[in-house]
């Protein structure tokens, strides 16, 4: 792959001139093919020499050999016709590369970061004798991961195109004595007609399965690495293997059974090819033809079938081995919601428990690489949602879905996805269990309940919030709300979260997502909502808030801020949101202060969440519930050190918390442009120095105790205490408003209703 060293300096002036020169080849080689200015051309060699009254060996051998001289003048024709636009789209596209990597290093730089010669991002702060009385704040990680990210693809662009010419250069310079008859209309032809090419290559290989040796596996990987977005490729490849093909090439090849499963070198190769062929298989379904449209119904078909392997008793269901293979890309929409209801079709119709159905060691086979006893392989509907958490619009209809025997939607065997996968109930679906006697398969059902109310895959690390400017937008927007009521409704009790093990780490980022309406649920007071005003101060409208009810939302976060990870997530998404609300109101200060004030209550919420949490953690234990609360403490410190000013006009802060698990999330902001909601980006990364910082657990506990509060309590009020310095109120109007925010404060550690653990106050 190019640097970005390579990518700035290259001289597209010799390319550009080469494309240029080929255009007027191509000018005079036409002439000379088919004439056009009264000279002499092959086009008119050729009808002379067919109309000439040939005798003797000029009636065979002349003829012909003039006709076949005069057929290369139009076979030069084409292949320069073919070099010139391959030169052409070349420079066109290396010349638009070059210039977006010239704009991102200017851009990242002012933000003081800086791209090294391998592409990746590092802080460049200026030292204190060049940055003078200017204070300078380092860029994030998440800042540095999307710089990174963001060369990145440039990067990859700019290699394919000169991969994919310099293959088509190199095809038209491979004979020496004959030109080629066919040429390329131009890269994305040349980019077509390679894939086909490589699907050929890579079939005769498949056809071995199990056989290839460790060399063609590895050449096999590469190939597929290199054109997994194809769309000519992945069609030609899947529908040559053909539906059962493509299920027993990945089952013989996971698992040959020669002894044992493949280890070592093998092993990891095979986890590359699977994550490869996940992605061919995602670009393939998206094809129309005939042959595709075949392939993906014979994929369903198949799934109730047995792919067995010579010599083995195991032989999996189809569906389990189609499952380990969705794990990356996004597969086509329609697919997903047939394959889907038909898998879950098959499982509910055969009234056993799914582990039975799914785990049952006679047919157990590896079919996923690394092994991981927490989320086997084994359970096609885990792999199913994994899908799903790639493709937001096929989520969000599938969990508004129903699926089940019987002949239409009113058969009573019918069952909303949502009932039977998330909502509980005697009808709801027996999770298969891990190694660790837990169940199953909760991550990947997290991953695509955050596609479908965010808006965006899971993992996208760049993640932005959908537009809000069609009435297509707005509807989705609305579905995707509706589901989130449904999520706070469901999970509003630690109890819920704690019984489906891996899902809370997704509620979290879909709590930070939708923390907008969820500060319009909490501001509804004794039901007050419709009369103080909260639609405008939150522009409910504009951004098309949902009332998720306000005790359903106090359960929602409570049972979230309990957790270390999903607080320190929380309470940062919170910040963000709480001082954007105050910039929406503008120059309004009543409105601003009111927002303020509503930011205050939710810290306090989220704060004695956690609070409590800690208390029942370390009931009996007062040292090491001083040392959680000293924690807590320093990230609350940490979060007051990176807030900003609230004035007009003057966004939220980007905040970094402390924790490693929580991922990127869009935080809506309060005030939106004409493209729809606002966001921000916060990213949240370990900080070794806090989890070795050592702690003094003496006599002196309730200290540590007051100084977590303390924090809590400063990092709360921050945004109202910057809003009223920067407006100039008075002591006594600070005063005023400090009071009005204890109040708030208290009445956030009230709404968790509990009391504080074993005797130390709230």
């Amino acid at each position: 792959m190019m640097t970005p060293q390579q990518l700035s300096d290259l001289h597209l002036g010799k390319l550009g001139t080469a494309a240029s020169e080929w255009r007027v080849m191509v000018g005079k080689l036409e002439k000379l093919a088919g004439g056009g200015d009264g000279g002499i051309s092959a086009a008119d060699l050729r009808r002379k020499a067919e109309a000439a009254d040939w005798q003797g060996d000029n009636a065979t051998v002349t003829r012909k050999f003039v006709g076949v001289t005069a057929r290369q003048f139009d076979d030069i024709l084409t292949e320069a016709r073919s070099v010139q636009k391959v030169l052409l789209d070349a420079h066109t596209r290396l010349k638009k590369h070059k210039a977006d990597m010239s704009e991102a290093i200017t851009r990242w730089a002012k933000q003081n970061i800086y791209i090294n010669d391998k592409g990746g991002a590092v802080p460049a702060v200026p030292p204190p004798a060049v940055a003078g009385e200017a204070k300078v704040e380092p860029p994030t990680q998440a800042e540095l991961d999307s710089a990174a990210a963001e060369i990145g693809r440039i990067l990859n662009a700019a290699s394919e195109v000169d991969r994919i010419a310099a293959r088509a250069l190199r095809q038209h310079a491979r004979s020496a004595y004959d030109f080629n008859e066919t040429g390329y209309k131009g890269l994305a032809d040349a980019d077509r007609r390679q894939g086909i090419a490589d699907a050929d290559t890579l079939l005769k290989l498949a056809a071995k399965r199990d056989g290839m040796t460790l060399d063609e596996l590895k050449f096999f990987n590469e190939t597929a690495a290199r054109q997994r977005d194809n769309a000519a490729f992945a069609e030609r490849f899947v529908t040559k293997l053909g539906a059962e093909g493509t299920l027993q090439f990945w089952r013989s090849l996971a698992d040959p059974g020669h002894g044992d499963t493949p280890s070592g070198e093998r092993a990891k190769i095979l986890a590359r090819v699977q994550d490869n062929l996940s992605l061919t298989l995602a670009t393939a379904s998206h094809g129309d033809s005939p042959a595709v449209r075949e392939w993906k119904s014979g994929i369903i078909a198949a799934g109730e079938n047995r792919m067995g392997h010579p010599g083995l008793m195991s032989a999996p269901y189809g569906f389990q081995v189609m499952s380990s293979l969705m794990g990356k890309g996004k597969f086509d929409s329609g697919f997903l919601d047939d394959y889907g209801n038909k898998l879950l079709e098959f499982e509910r119709s055969q009234r056993v428990d799914p582990e039975w159905l799914w785990d049952n060691a006679a047919y157990a086979a590896q079919l996923s690489y690394p092994p991981d006893a927490k989320n086997p392989s084994v359970d096609p509907v885990a792999g199913f949602l994994e899908s799903l958490g790639h493709n937001p619009q096929a989520s969000l209809e599938f969990f508004n879905g129903s699926s089940g025997g019987g002949p239409g939607q009113g058969s009573p065997d019918q069952l909303s996805n949502w009932d039977y996968l998330v909502g509980g109930g005697e009808d709801a679906r027996e999770w298969p269990m891990n190694e660790d006697g837990e169940p199953a398969g909760y991550e990947k059902l997290g991953h695509a309940l955050e596609s479908a109310t965010l808006g965006y895959a899971y993992d996208d690390r760049s993640p932005a919030a959908p537009p809000l400017r069609t009435d297509a937008d707005l509807e989705a927007r609305d579905a995707r709300t509706a589901l989130m009521d449904r999520v706070v409704g469901h999970y509003k009790g630690p109890e819920v979260v704690d019984a489906q093990p891996g899902v809370r780490e997704s509620l979290t980022r879909m709590a930070s997502g939708h923390i907008d309406s969820l500060n319009y649920s909490v501001d509804n007071w004794g039901g007050a909502g419709e009369l103080n005003g909260r639609d405008e101060l939150f522009g409910a409208e504009k951004h098309r808030l949902r009332d998720f009810g306000m005790m359903e939302s106090v359960g929602f976060l409570r049972a979230l801020a309990s957790d270390k990870d999903s607080y320190d997530t929380l309470s940062a998404a919170q910040q963000v949101y709480g001082t954007s609300a105050m910039a929406a109101q503008g120059d309004d200060q009543e409105h601003a202060i009111n927002a303020g004030l509503h930011s205050v209550i939710m810290h306090g919420l989220l704060d004695e969440s956690r609070s409590e949490a800690i208390g029942e953690e370390f009931a009996d234990d007062e040292a090491a519930k001083n040392k959680a609360l000293e924690k807590q403490a320093e990230w609350r410190k940490l979060g007051a050190s990176t807030a900003i000013a609230t004035t007009l006009g003057v966004g939220a802060a980007v905040i970094a918390p402390p924790v490693g698990a929580a991922a990127v999330v869009a935080v809506p902001l309060a005030f939106g442009s004409a493209q729809g909601i606002g966001d921000t980006r916060f990213a949240t990364d370990t900080i070794d120095w806090l989890e070795e910082r050592g702690y003094d657990n003496d006599a002196e506990a309730l200290e540590g105790i007051n100084q977590a509060k303390d924090q809590g309590q400063k990092n709360a009020v921050l945004p109202l205490l910057n809003y009223a310095e920067v407006h100039g109120m008075d002591s006594d109007e600070v005063r005023s408003l400090t009071g009005e925010a204890a109040t708030a404060y208290g009445k956030g550690n009230k709404l968790t209703d509990t009391d504080d653990v074993r005797g130390w106050g709230g």
